[in-house]
C-alpha cells in the first residue's frame, strides 16, 4: 500500500513541472517562429532590392520596377512595403549609380517578444548598382 501511494506522488510531481517548463518552451517556439518570418521578409525585400536595381542599371522605367518590386514581395502585406528609386528615370546617366531602397515593417506575432523587441521590427533593404 505504501508503494502506490509513493506512484501517485510522483504523477503529481510531473505534472507541477510540466506546468513550470511549458510557458517555457512555448514562449521559445514562437520565438523561433517570429525570428523565421523576420528573416524569411527580409530575404524576400533584399532580393527584390538587387533585381530592382539590377533591371534600373540596365534601363527599365521606374513605373516597371515598382510593379516589379511589387510582384516580388507579393507575399508581404503591400500596405507596409514602400519603395524609393533615386535618381528618378528621367535623371540617370550610363556610368551614375542608381539606389534602390526596400523598407518593411515587420509585425511580430508575439506578444511577449513585442514586449522585448519594439513592434514593428523596421527592415531595410538598399541596394547600389552603376548604370550601363
Amino acid at each position: 500500500m505504501y508503494g502506490n501511494q509513493r506512484l501517485g506522488n510522483q504523477k503529481g510531481q510531473s505534472i507541477v513541472e510540466t506546468a513550470l517548463i511549458l510557458p517555457i518552451i512555448i514562449l521559445i517556439l514562437t520565438g523561433i517562429i517570429d525570428f523565421g518570418l523576420l528573416f524569411n521578409h527580409y530575404l524576400v525585400i533584399t532580393n527584390a532590392s538587387r533585381e530592382a536595381a539590377r533591371e534600373a542599371a540596365v534601363g527599365t522605367g521606374d513605373a516597371e520596377l515598382h510593379i516589379m518590386v511589387s510582384n516580388m514581395t507579393s507575399s508581404l502585406d503591400q500596405a507596409r512595403v514602400t519603395t524609393t528609386i533615386y535618381p528618378a528615370e528621367t535623371l540617370r546617366k550610363k556610368g551614375d549609380e542608381v539606389t534602390v531602397t526596400i523598407e518593411f515593417d515587420n509585425m511580430l506575432l508575439t506578444p511577449v517578444i513585442s514586449s522585448i523587441i519594439p513592434n514593428p521590427v523596421h527592415l531595410t533593404s538598399r541596394t547600389v548598382m552603376r548604370v550601363e
